[in-house]
């Protein structure tokens, strides 16, 4: 990762950082003329090297001296799609320039080459021109406000420049976009000591539920052809299985039987409490045991057709339901570390198989013995799934967070690098350009 500095209207810098594995080895190969900024353009004066970000897209263009009246030289405009950091290979991007004799637009129905707009823009009249850039095509959409570009009356009004000195390591687009290479902005925040570990995703104990058969029966293919599949989502109430009848003890006529003895036993005993007859208690107990016979009879399903299937005995297994909206993140501390978790306050982590990193703040618990086999300390905390993104069982890596956090300026720790015993990170200045700086961690 490197750091670059992000302009503000495309000038002004502010830091982000950017994953450079790869562009490391390109730098390092390259002449000592292809590690300069190429600054050609502003030896006469009046071009300019612009890079923007936005949420969607990086621009990087370069555009030459604009002379109000000529004939307009292609602009070289660097557009990379920041879900991917790869170039934008398809798209129609509008320029909509706003001068002293209104709007001109120039428009650029796709790329030259992948990334790459080359339109040329000629304007009427010398003057300041607002720039607004309008990407519009399947891959990403975005408004990018560039501010104003000047236009100069004649050649002869060009400011007159020295030649600059060259600042920063040069690293094209064309190198960027074939490698693993990616940006984030650093932002001021909160930098907590701590240790890596690794773990795993567990369920909740209180967010099981073992669903057994609760009489005989046999699956029967027509009862549970909507019967949802594994890994599906249920809501309350909603039917799950069905169970047809067998012969035998609890089949579907004695339930039946049973079922319509107790309803005329809750009707007269009823009467009779009315009556004052009868104790109360007789009727709660007679309306329990309807109750029971009634859920029985609902297992079982109303039909009494008979299909060839898997027969269940009461009791057997039918299937989990787990509420996964709160999971569980069990971390394995080496003994060695297992002192220091008095000062534990949270830990961050990011599940198998992705980049991620999620948090989690809630504390469960602090294991007081050690596990004989891993010889490690269980370390139990909550984490909120509502967007269904952890799945019980995977493997994590994580870090636990001890003590009060510092406040500093955060990046991603793949943007500090080991450089001979030297941590560095690479800033970038601009679209193509780069700085190597220490930092202190």
């Amino acid at each position: 990762m490197t750091i670059h500095e992000t302009p503000t209207r495309g000038r002004t810098p502010a830091v982000t950082v950017t994953m450079l594995a790869v562009a490391l080895v390109a730098v390092a190969g390259c002449s000592a003329e292809d590690t300069t900024v190429a600054q050609a353009d502003h030896v006469h004066g009046g071009g300019e090297a612009i890079t923007i970000w936005t949420d969607r897209v990086e621009l990087f263009f370069e555009h030459p001296p604009m002379i109000a009246g000529a004939p307009g030289e292609p602009w070289a405009i660097h557009l990379t799609d920041l879900a991917t950091f790869r170039p934008v290979t398809e798209g129609e991007l509008t320029l909509e320039l706003d001068g002293p004799e209104g709007r001109h637009t120039v428009v650029a129905e796709a790329p030259a080459r992948a990334g790459i707009y080359t339109p040329s823009p000629s304007l009427p009249a010398p003057g300041m021109y607002d720039l607004v850039m309008v990407l519009r095509g399947p891959q990403v959409e975005d408004e990018i406000f560039v501010g104003p570009i000047q236009v100069f009356a004649s050649e002869e009004d060009l400011p007159h420049l020295d030649e600059p000195e060259a600042v920063g390591i040069a690293f094209l687009k064309e190198q960027q976009w074939p490698i693993d290479f990616a940006t984030a902005e650093a932002e001021g925040g909160e930098v907590s000591s701590g240790f890596d570990v690794t773990g795993e995703v567990t369920h909740a104990p209180d967010a099981l539920v073992e669903v057994t058969a609760p009489v005989a029966g046999i699956l029967a293919f027509v009862g549970n052809r909507n019967a949802p599949a594994e890994g599906a989502r249920v809501g309350a109430g909603q039917a799950l299985v069905s169970l047809s009848p067998v012969e035998g003890e609890d089949t579907y006529a004695q339930l039946r039987a049973r079922a319509d003895r107790l309803g005329r036993e809750v009707a007269r005993l009823e009467r009779l409490v009315a009556a004052e007859a009868v104790p109360a208690r007789r009727l709660e107990e007679a309306r329990h045991d309807l109750a029971v016979a009634q859920a029985q009879l609902e297992a079982l399903g109303a039909g009494r057709e008979f299909v060839l299937g898997q027969r269940v005995d009461a009791g057997a297994h039918l299937l989990t339901i787990m509420d996964a909206r709160r999971l569980h993140v069990r971390f394995h501390v080496p003994a060695s570390r297992s002192g220091a978790l008095t000062g534990l306050r949270s830990a961050t982590f990011s599940p198998e198989g992705s980049d991620a990193v999620m948090r989690a703040d809630r504390i469960l618990a602090v294991g007081s013995a050690l596990d004989p086999v891993r010889r490690t300390v269980p370390v139990t905390l909550e984490v909120d799934n509502r967007h269904n993104v952890l799945k019980a069982g995977m493997l994590v890596t994580g870090r636990l967070l001890m003590g009060d956090g510092e406040a500093g300026v955060v990046v991603p720790s793949s943007a500090v690098r080991d450089e001979d015993g030297l941590q560095v990170a690479y800033v970038q200045i601009g679209g193509e350009t780069f700085e190597r700086r220490a930092v202190e961690l």
